[in-house]
């Protein structure tokens, strides 16, 4: 299967993972009047507007470059990773905020039993999800399975501890502990979103960086400099080197100094050797190679 294959066949799962999760907890969240329940919900709506998002870009990113995207269509990919990373944060500060409502004026949830099998169920569900996105994983370094993957991740573990949570607040209404009760849920959605913010403000961040062309990791202009390195000797040195990241493609601009007396032929052999070989160490390169004379 090809990686635009697999990334619709992501797509496809997140959606119908979470409209099945947003049933249950959004439905039983109502019944027991439940603010954990409803973040819950909330947290795998995202999860359904980012796989349609997903679907929507994966056929756009692997479109070639036309008369109105002269240098493809790429960068979808990391604006709707950022879209996704905002719609986390979004969910979370939302949590919070009615949260905090609800310890100014609490209101108990009328059961804990049902909503602990209904969260442990919802997280069973997770985590055979999150096992397919971790294999797929392995086959790609897309920013959107990679973000896909993160709020599979969250919402998953949210649901066990919310599971434990609603179990915990089962005990101390059996124990008749009837004035504290009534904080556990807000109490709980406040620790959990506050957890689960960090790692989507911190890749939203990355993102950012992507969409406005900073220089790509360490490790990716490494590589590009070992290839540029292997060529030093071939020219007079390098007046200049590019390099950016859209998705999964990376641009990459060099200059080469050659002598006067470098003929057509040694440039073109110099410009045609390094880009093949730069494409063999990164294969989803854009190469683009200029020779200037000292």
């Amino acid at each position: 299967m090809d990686e635009q294959k697999l990334q619709l066949s992501v797509a496809r799962i997140s959606i119908v993972g979470s409209i099945v999760l947003f049933l249950i907890s959004g439905t039983i969240g109502l019944m027991v009047d439940s603010i954990t329940l409803i973040l819950d919900a909330s947290a795998s709506l995202v999860i359904l507007v980012s796989g349609f998002l997903m679907h929507f870009t994966t056929k756009k990113v692997f479109q070639p470059p036309d008369d109105s995207y002269h240098f493809g269509y790429d960068k979808y990919e990391p604006l709707t990773a950022s879209v996704q990373s905002g719609l986390i944060i979004a969910t979370c500060v939302i949590s919070v905020f009615f949260a905090i409502q609800d310890i100014i004026h609490p209101d108990d949830t009328t059961s804990y039993s049902i909503p602990a099998v209904a969260t442990f169920i919802a997280g069973m569900i997770g985590v055979g999800i999150v096992l397919y996105l971790k294999g797929v994983r392995r086959k790609t370094d897309s920013h959107m399975i990679r973000t896909a993957g993160l709020h599979w991740v969250i919402d998953t573990v949210l649901s066990f501890c919310v599971c434990a949570g609603f179990f915990f607040g089962f005990l101390l209404q059996m124990g008749g502990y009837n004035r504290i009760t009534p904080y556990v849920d807000p109490v709980m959605s406040i620790i959990l979103a506050l957890f689960f913010v960090a790692t989507p403000v911190k890749s939203g961040i990355l993102y950012l960086f992507e969409l406005l062309d900073a220089a790509p990791n360490e490790e990716i202009r490494g590589r590009v400099k070992k290839v540029v390195d292997l060529y030093r000797p071939k020219s007079s040195g390098v007046q200049s080197l590019r390099i950016r990241k859209a998705g999964h493609r990376i641009f990459v601009d060099i200059c080469f100094l050659v002598r006067e007396d470098f003929t057509f032929k040694q440039a073109e052999e110099l410009s045609r050797d390094f880009e093949r070989d730069l494409k063999m160490e990164l294969p989803h390169c854009d190469v683009v190679v200029s020779i200037k004379s000292k």
